[in-house]
């Protein structure tokens, strides 16, 4: 049974990253929450590396109405230091009283969620947004989807997983998802906001290219992490340049903003020093 019955809009307890982080769960809940506070109102829950503003309540209300042009728009962040636990949780569901939890980002940051949910869902349904975007099916996940009472799937790929996991009768202990528990939702960018720009300024030229004129410039934006596969991108852009005569290899340009080194991911530099034996990077750490 839904602790809170609200005649007017229903209010969602969003779980993931800070949406004003920069994170690609951080921008796409940001998306979400801007795109729907015409239908819904929005408190999240809103998890960060070492949160500046762990333990505060941002009421983001006049922004997002200026934002958005809807004025009865309400939006409010829990931020905290980490992915948070059962007892936390339990003081938002008391205090916001939400019709729904959304929770948006990998299970396996989130068990206390699903560790929980026989408690949690007696009080108000949990959905999720998910992705898994690799095969073979993740079976170790199917206890998670189990777990929720509604999946919204950003991919085909997951749409399939999940109902092929989801619907798994392999044990007497299993209780398989019905069709209506998961729905393909996927998701886009909002072409108001990202968009090609009309002109660059010449600081922003300054910046990028320093005293040299590119013809072609290619822009990785994203965490040096394995599965973001940044030395594939280096080595990719070497094969590119290696299909050009030395002019044109000359005027085109890999910008990688990223960390060089991380312990998730691939020290970069000793990626260039094979890739391009006659280049050095920078020693800021970062490429």
């Amino acid at each position: 049974m839904v602790q809170n019955i609200n005649m007017g809009k229903k209010k969602i307890l969003l779980l993931s990253d800070d949406l004003r982080m920069t994170s690609g769960i951080a921008t796409m809940s940001k998306e979400i929450v801007l795109g729907t506070v015409d239908k819904f109102d929005w408190v999240q829950l809103g998890a960060g590396v070492n949160h500046p503003e762990s333990g505060k309540i941002i009421d983001l209300n006049d922004d997002v109405r200026k934002r958005t042009g809807v004025n009865d728009a309400n939006v409010k962040i829990y931020p905290n230091n980490g992915y948070g636990d059962i007892f936390l949780l339990r003081k938002l569901i008391k205090d916001e009283k939400p019709d729904a939890i959304l929770h948006f980002t990998d299970p396996h940051y989130w068990e206390w969620l699903y560790d929980s949910e026989h408690e949690i869902r007696q009080l108000v349904p949990i959905l999720y947004y998910h992705i898994w975007d690799n095969l073979p099916d993740p079976s170790y996940n199917r206890n998670y989807y189990e777990s929720c009472d509604w999946l919204g799937c950003i991919s085909k790929l997951t749409y399939g997983i999940v109902s092929r996991v989801g619907g798994l009768t392999t044990k007497p202990s299993f209780k398989p998802l019905e069709k209506w528990q998961v729905s393909y939702v996927p998701h886009g960018i909002n072409e108001n906001v990202f968009k090609p720009l009309d002109s660059i300024s010449d600081e922003v030229k300054n910046i990028v290219n320093g005293t040299k004129e590119y013809d072609f410039i290619l822009f990785y934006n994203s965490r040096n992490i394995r599965r973001k596969q940044p030395s594939d991108v280096i080595y990719s852009f070497r094969l590119f340049c290696d299909k050009l005569t030395k002019e044109q290899s000359s005027r085109c340009l890999l910008l990688m903003k990223t960390n060089q080194v991380d312990n998730n991911g691939t020290d970069l530099g000793a990626v260039v020093a094979v890739s391009y034996t006659h280049l050095t990077l920078p020693t800021n750490r970062e490429v």
